[in-house]
């Protein structure tokens, strides 16, 4: 067995995914990258493979099992084993209630939801196999908070806390924890890109509007990607073995101020 570890992500190819990608090449992670944009996973495999690292890229839709199980058997057979399973590919839903459709439904359960619970089946048969393993999703602080907006996202990622918390339940026996980060207002390129959107539709910057954002948090800080790695890696420690079933929120305590 080898003495190094490895780690597979999905949605590797920008965000908070690629931030986690880098992160862990940095610890000396061999690290295996899924993206539905096959280049944008490339490209984060090609900054871990400049950086001396070892890096591996794949196109995926997670929410097709056939081909996350496929993807799962290739980073498999080239790396000989899976330490830990990001489980971080997601999407965010129309703002407006009304302008949800069905496929917006169709889409959010597909991959928040099934894409997450397909991405760690297929790892964990091998992870029981040696007794070791951890696995982390991308969930949400929203996955606790009821709103009138974004709601599809909202009861995606609530349902992804329940998850992390059963699979925990079921893998403890092995030696295996699950674990949920639950990001707050994170600067990723899918949350500017709403931030964009949402302040031309009130006639104001987006700057102004992230102002806003941040002026309602209690530490009156946004999330950044750095506050994610450092709880993922601190998750993937032999310091957390015995932590599982967590859902951590990194959002600068809108949670118990709610």
């Amino acid at each position: 067995m080898s003495s190094k570890e490895y780690v597979f992500i999905t949605g590797g190819g920008s965000g908070i995914g690629r931030a986690f990608a880098l992160h862990f090449a940095g610890l000396g992670y061999g690290v295996a990258v899924a993206d539905l944009k096959a280049q944008a996973a490339e490209e984060t495999a090609q900054q871990i493979r400049a950086a001396g690292g070892e890096g591996l890229a794949f196109g995926l839709d997670v929410s097709d099992p056939v081909a996350t199980q496929r993807v799962a058997a290739q980073v498999l057979e080239t790396f000989g084993q899976m330490d830990v399973v990001f489980a971080n590919a997601g999407v965010l839903s129309p703002a407006d209630y009304f302008e949800v459709q069905p496929t917006d439904w169709d889409l959010s359960l597909d991959v928040n939801v099934k894409g997450v619970e397909y991405t760690c089946r297929a790892f964990i048969p091998g992870m029981i196999e040696r007794r070791k393993g951890r696995i982390l999703t991308t969930a949400s602080y929203n996955g606790f908070r009821a709103g009138a907006h974004v709601i599809p996202y909202r009861v995606t990622k609530a349902a992804v806390v329940m998850y992390t918390r059963c699979l925990a339940l079921l893998l403890a026996e092995y030696g295996i924890t699950v674990n949920a980060i639950c990001p707050g207002v994170t600067l990723t390129p899918m949350q500017l890109e709403y931030a964009e959107k949402t302040a031309s539709e009130r006639g104001i910057s987006r700057e102004a509007y992230l102002d806003e954002r941040a002026a309602r948090i209690p530490m009156h800080e946004l999330t950044t990607v750095a506050d994610l790695n450092a709880l993922a890696e601190f998750l993937a420690s032999p310091g957390a073995r015995i932590i599982t079933g967590q859902a951590i929120a990194v959002d600068g305590g809108v949670l118990v101020s709610s």
